[in-house]
């Protein structure tokens, strides 16, 4: 689906979630075919979308969760209203700037957010024509010390067995297991099991045991799991 489908698509579960009144002023700031792309514009309404869209959760109706699977989201349920809306603006923008200034966006909007906003790119890379340009980031993104904002990015998130070499998808992984995040919530990580991530895994084992320290109980499952040769 391309960019401006998808936007479509956010923009009717936007409405039906958040009423005509917020989706009429995020309207105003969606970069349009045709006219040049007004960047102060632009990241004002990505900055302001969380105080017009304040609802924390999404609760999709079937229909409304089909809309959203059809536009790439595919765990609504981590989902919040504001993340969509900054979702919608940075497909949006995707229509109407080429590539390298798409990747210079959300670039900017990564590196000079906040927590939330942050969060929203994250979660949204998936959705990005460009994203798979943007790994850098992503991996940049996983070092950060809050926890929310690696959440967005490991957890309920494909982008990285997508898209991670295999370094930085296991150091990933592993994080996850420092972080004390359910395994389970790496999308794709049986997929993307190797023989270096188990070493690491028992590395890190080691580690706990010989500080005296409580093992996460996941690492079994990296160890259980069919390793690729």
């Amino acid at each position: 689906m391309e960019a401006s489908a998808q936007a479509r698509e956010l923009l009717a579960v936007l409405e039906a979630e958040a009423g005509a009144e917020a989706l009429s002023w995020l309207r105003r700031g969606l970069p349009q075919p045709g006219a040049s792309f007004a960047r102060g514009l632009f990241f004002g309404f990505y900055a302001g979308a969380g105080r017009r869209f304040r609802q924390p959760d999404l609760a999709p109706n079937a229909e409304l969760r089909a809309r959203l699977a059809a536009a790439g989201v595919l765990r609504a349920e981590v989902w919040t209203l504001s993340d969509l809306a900054r979702a919608a603006l940075l497909l949006s923008a995707a229509t109407v700037v080429p590539e390298p200034d798409q990747i210079e966006i959300a670039t900017e909007a990564f590196r000079k957010g906040d927590s939330a906003e942050r969060i929203a790119l994250l979660r949204s890379l998936p959705l990005l024509p460009a994203g798979e340009r943007l790994v850098p980031l992503a991996v940049e993104a996983c070092r950060t010390h809050v926890l929310d904002v690696f959440a967005a990015m490991a957890c309920e998130n494909p982008y990285p067995a997508r898209h991670f070499p295999e370094l930085n998808f296991n150091q990933l992984v592993i994080k996850t297991l420092f972080c004390e995040l359910a395994l389970d919530r790496v999308i794709g990580w049986r997929d993307r099991q190797n023989s270096e991530l188990v070493r690491m895994a028992g590395d890190y084992e080691a580690e706990r045991r010989a500080a005296g320290r409580s093992v996460p109980a996941d690492i079994a499952l990296i160890k259980a799991a069919k390793e690729v040769p």
